[in-house]
């Protein structure tokens, strides 16, 4: 869970730039159907008011809800870390790989 957690804002943010905009409760089951646990209600809301925060969401109402699009912001911001995320998988490949050939 906390290697999740750690990347929350960045699985948001994909979640968004690949479905597209969403209210709160689609960007939570989206992420259980990712993560395939049941995440805290609240986790969730309080990222999203961070992102949010940090320029990363904007935020529009429509039919009585709340939605979340990516700004151009978050868009600079899931690049970023896409970079960062491709740099680090081979590390944790090289782990994995080494792990399981000695168990």
């Amino acid at each position: 869970m906390m290697v999740f957690r750690g990347l929350l804002q960045v699985i948001i943010a994909y979640i968004i730039y690949r479905y597209g905009d969403m209210y709160g409760y689609e960007i939570k089951r989206k992420l259980e159907e990712i993560h395939g646990k049941k995440l805290p209600h609240g986790l969730v809301y309080i990222t999203l008011k961070r992102m949010v925060n940090s320029d990363i969401l904007e935020i529009y109402e429509k039919d009585g809800k709340k939605y979340y699009k990516l700004s151009e912001g978050g868009k600079e911001f899931l690049d970023n870390h896409v970079k960062v995320l491709q740099k680090v998988r081979g590390i944790i490949d090289e782990i994995v790989n080494y792990m399981n050939s000695t168990l």
